[in-house]
């Protein structure tokens, strides 16, 4: 699993820093986690597919987390897409979407999209399958905005040091059946699934963009191993965070110490900071596990 950080900034974008986007690679499909202004170029220079993208999830509709999505949709249908895309978002997204693409001449694409609208106020399964789920929750800011949890489910691996030991072969065709917990036969002997098998915990990687501190982060965030928070402020100017619906450096440092995460990266920077090392000082002092300060290409291992 892979994370491609795609923009940094906050409301104004930088010479250095893009308008908010993160790409989360699972699997073969992508999906992404808002689409400021830019998103395509950043995808590019990234070197990242745009038609692998099979979910889009906005957090919130403030121009800096969504003016890049028409552009997106647009080149997707020129390049002949046929696969179906997700939308997800706050209540009203279907709306501005058709608004929006109507206003670009855009609404007949050559693929179909499907949005699917949220609200609720705490931590639900928006979507699963097999391999993973979502969850979302509302989060604090002047219009509805949301956070989004990417968990992977649990495998089961086999073990092959204990095959070893019984002298079979780790690459017999039958082996398959001990990870869907059936007991096999081979030249033989029995193989218990139970006794040749170990359970592999899934990854958890947490967004919360545009929000200001609130308990719901914590149940989002619990227990995952890269936790991207932003981290608008320094404390130094916490009643300005407050008012915007934004966080300082010390208060995403203290989300990611209670949920207990492995990997905190703070990102949506004001353009007011040339450097980050007074946000990143300060929430060195709260929170004493893996901290990483977001940088445009950035890309993470989960």
């Amino acid at each position: 699993m892979k994370l491609r950080i795609l923009g940094t900034s906050s409301a104004f974008p930088t010479r250095t820093r893009n308008h908010t986007a993160n790409l989360l690679n699972y699997s073969g499909e992508s999906l992404l986690f808002d689409c400021g202004e830019g998103t395509q170029r950043q995808l590019r220079i990234s070197n990242e597919n745009p038609q692998k993208i099979t979910k889009i999830f906005i957090s919130h509709w403030h121009g800096d987390h969504v003016l890049g999505l028409p552009g997106l949709l647009q080149s997707m249908g020129m390049n002949r897409r046929t696969s179906r895309l997700e939308i997800y978002g706050p209540v009203g997204t279907k709306k501005k979407l058709d608004a929006i693409m109507k206003a670009y001449e855009s609404d007949r694409l050559s693929y179909r999209i499907d949005i699917f609208e949220l609200k609720n106020k705490t931590v639900k399964t928006i979507f699963e399958n097999e391999k993973y789920k979502i969850n979302s929750v509302l989060l604090t800011h002047p219009i509805p905005c949301l956070g989004y949890a990417f968990e992977e489910k649990e495998k089961i691996r086999i073990d092959t040091s204990f095959l070893k030991e019984l002298g079979v072969k780790t690459k017999h065709p039958s082996l398959r059946d001990l990870t869907l917990k059936k007991d096999i036969i081979i030249d033989g002997k029995k193989i218990s699934w139970k006794k040749s098998t170990y359970i592999q915990s899934g990854k958890k990687f947490t967004v919360t963009i545009d929000t200001a501190y609130c308990d719901q982060i914590v149940d989002l965030a619990k227990n995952s191993n890269v936790f991207l928070c932003e981290s608008t402020f320094s404390n130094k100017i916490k009643d300005s965070a407050e008012k915007g619906g934004h966080m300082t450096s010390k208060e995403a440092a203290k989300l990611g110490k209670r949920a207990k995460v492995d990997h905190l990266i703070l990102t949506h920077f004001s353009q007011r900071y040339r450097s980050v090392k007074e946000l990143e000082l300060e929430a060195k002092s709260v929170f004493k596990g893996k901290l990483s300060m977001a940088r445009d290409f950035m890309e993470v291992k989960i």
